[in-house]
């Protein structure tokens, strides 16, 4: 049982309980026939949502600590977070779909023909907000720092994920996306990080350096793929550390609209019946969602998620 199925099963029990004399009059299996609690696509969506949840995890978590000095963590993290991203757009579209068809559900090639264009699904998403009366759902501004992430999003989870095996024989127009996202960390750090404390952690570096060169030596790349000198290389984790809570508040203004008009979305689909008032067959995912949705102070201190 998911997280998602256990908190509606306390749900229609709690209601039947404490349900007036008159609604008691048909019983618990009458209202919840034990043989099905749910319908299937109440539970193919919950497993759906859990599924989105591990990789929002996974991502959010690797983007936040990840450093040039541990490159896997910066893949793990587009990886992940590309594909929360895109589950959590078409459970959106999967839940209007249903609200406008009496809950039946699109089919494959449906689904399939969004592909995996995170832009195209975004502004798909502001539309079904206006569509549905829920809270105004913002395109990035752009060249804005959000909407170059939500572009390079859009690239890995479309072709550069294959960039280093692309590349190995043919040179491409296409940019490296540790190098794309490299640029965004620098205009964060331009933008959002406080000068103070940034010039003050690059005099502590200057200084371990200048107590190391003569006795070290150093062999690594940066994020573009070119070497760099013992000074860049202890300089760059620092840089990127510091801009990190800042990356993750700019992630989360992209991320926001989209949960808060799923978990709509959601409580919209719950409440609605089917045909012959059967139902529920779509799960209330702000009981998965409200892990992630916190005010930008906490979040900027956050390590880890959920």
């Amino acid at each position: 049982m998911t997280s998602i199925e256990g908190a509606h099963c306390y749900y229609c029990l709690t209601s039947f309980l404490f349900a007036s004399p008159i609604r008691k009059e048909r019983t618990l299996k009458q209202r919840w026939p034990m043989t099905q609690l749910f319908e299937r696509t109440f539970v193919m969506l919950s497993h759906e949502a859990d599924l989105t949840e591990g990789c929002l995890s996974v991502g959010l978590t690797h983007l936040r600590k990840a450093t040039v000095a541990d490159k896997h963590a910066f893949y793990t993290g587009f990886l992940n977070t590309s594909i929360a991203f895109e589950r959590l757009m078409k459970l959106i579209v999967v839940c209007d779909h249903m609200l406008d068809n009496d809950m039946e559900p699109p089919s494959k090639s449906e689904l399939k023909s969004y592909g995996h264009d995170l832009t195209s699904l975004y502004v798909c998403c502001k539309d079904l907000a206006l569509k549905h009366g829920i809270s105004p759902f913002k395109i990035p501004v752009a060249d804005s720092i959000e909407s170059k992430m939500l572009s390079h999003f859009t690239k890995f989870a479309r072709f550069t994920r294959y960039y280093n095996l692309d590349t190995l024989k043919t040179s491409t127009s296409v940019i490296d996306p540790l190098s794309e996202w490299s640029n965004i960390i620098e205009i964060v750090i331009k933008e959002d990080v406080p000068g103070n404390k940034l010039q003050k952690r690059l005099d502590e570096t200057q200084a371990a350096h200048a107590g190391m060169k003569n006795y070290s030596f150093n062999i690594n790349h940066d994020m573009h793929g070119n070497s760099v000198d013992l000074l860049e290389a202890l300089s760059a984790p620092v840089k990127h550390d510091l801009a990190a809570p800042y990356i993750m508040k700019r992630v989360f203004n992209l991320l926001m609209p989209v949960m808060e008009l799923l978990s709509a979305l959601g409580e919209k689909g719950f409440y609605t019946r089917g045909p012959n008032e059967t139902g529920p067959y779509i799960p209330i995912f702000s009981e998965t969602l409200g892990y992630y949705m916190t005010d930008p102070k906490r979040l900027m201190k956050k390590k880890k998620w959920p």
